[in-house]
């Protein structure tokens, strides 16, 4: 007789069910930052809502959600906010790709990107900035997107540098453990409370031209109108060679001497640190030295490399496909490549020699036509037979010999 194995009935998943708090994000509003303010509105911890949602095997906290937020978790935060995910999708950084960066990169470094280096749920990089007048002032205190990039190290509305550490303990800003978005979660301390320093207005210009070509896809550099991207890939490779290579140091003085700025060196414990390693102070420093080298482009920057003996093959270091708009610069002004003569070049140089002077010397050639070696053996007239043929000579004379 045979035996009937009752399974148990399949339940239906439950249907996501909205969040009770579903606030739109703020504008230029960070991930985390959203993140918090969801959590807070519904009187939970940010570790604890996170792990409600998403599982306390994930331990969200201890990646970079900003940069590295995969889509499932946008898609999540969607479905629980009613927003489409193309808004929340806006405030990562992995947004920036097309405009800012080409690709982005999702298990990496990206440049541009401020790194946090989080190590047991706690950030040892000061990846996150922060305008104190902001703070103060928003009605929902929030961390803007824009204050994860490496270039700006100013607040373009209140014309004050930007922090990246609390003013009492010099902690890293981690918002997600801290009291609230004005206070440290170390000491406690409030963020806000003691005054910024004051950027330069011709610094704070710059860079609200560069955060407008963020917005609209197209930045101006001289006389051109360029991608956004290609843009801001020819601003960071003028950077890094400020900060980087053995023409650092000399280009930094030159700038000074020139146009002014701060040369002094920047602490960085590896000799080719990237400069978005380096804190809010000494990158404003070096963005100080962009803004002014940069400024008439490209005659201020030409001008400075060559007088710190930099040329096209250092200036081209690191950026394995260079813009068409700085390789232009590059072969007008900066090349010291010798001139090759092309083949027809040398032949025609032969043939004026011997109308004008009898013969197409060696000496002659190399005169007209530069270091162009094989194709001057192959046409010019021999004076004397060699002992033991070179073979440059050897190749040419079986080329005559094939042609008659």
């Amino acid at each position: 007789m045979p035996v009937e194995t009752l399974l148990p009935r399949p339940r239906p998943k439950p249907a996501i069910q909205p969040w009770p708090f579903r606030p739109q994000p703020l504008p230029d509003e960070l991930l985390s930052s959203y993140l918090c303010r969801l959590a807070v509105g519904m009187d939970l911890k940010p570790i604890t809502f996170l792990n409600t949602v998403f599982g306390s095997a994930k331990n969200l906290l201890a990646q970079d959600l900003d940069n590295f937020a995969p889509p499932r978790i946008v898609e999540r935060i969607a479905l629980g906010t009613l927003r489409p995910a193309e808004e929340i999708h806006a405030c990562t950084l992995r947004a920036y790709a097309g405009t800012l960066i080409t690709a982005h990169n999702p298990k990496g470094r990206n440049p541009w990107l401020l790194p946090t280096t989080i190590d047991n749920n706690v950030r040892l990089r000061t990846g996150l900035q922060y305008c104190p007048a902001c703070l103060a002032t928003d009605a929902k205190p929030y961390f803007r997107r824009r204050w994860r990039l490496a270039f700006v190290t100013s607040c373009t509305t209140h014309g004050q540098l930007l922090r990246d550490r609390c003013p009492q303990c010099d902690a890293p800003v981690h918002q997600h453990a801290a009291a609230s978005a004005m206070h440290c979660f170390k000491c406690g301390g409030e963020l806000c409370e003691q005054a910024a320093a004051v950027a330069r207005h011709d610094h704070i210009a710059w860079q609200s031209m560069l955060e407008a070509a963020l917005e609209r896809g197209w930045g101006p550099l001289g006389d051109e109108h360029l991608r956004a991207h290609v843009a801001f890939a020819i601003v960071r490779q003028v950077a890094a060679l400020l900060v980087n290579g053995r023409h650092a140091q000399a280009l930094r003085q030159v700038v000074a001497r020139d146009w002014g700025g701060d040369p002094a060196p920047y602490e960085k414990p590896t000799a080719r640190q990237p400069f978005e390693y380096l804190d809010v102070a000494d990158r404003h420093r070096l963005f100080d030295m962009v803004e002014r080298l940069m400024r008439g482009w490209p005659h201020r920057f030409v001008h400075s490399c060559l007088e710190a003996g930099m040329h096209r093959s250092h200036a081209i270091k690191d950026m394995p496909n260079p813009p068409f708009a700085y390789e232009r610069v590059m072969r007008a002004y900066m090349d010291a490549t010798p001139y090759q003569a092309t083949e027809p070049e040398v032949a025609a140089a032969a043939a004026w020699l011997r109308r004008t002077r009898g013969k197409a010397t060696y000496r002659d050639l190399r005169a007209i036509c530069g270091e162009s070696r094989a194709a001057i053996y192959r046409h010019m007239d021999y004076e004397r037979r060699q002992a033991v043929p070179s073979r440059w000579r050897t190749e040419a004379m079986a080329a005559l010999e094939s042609q008659g």
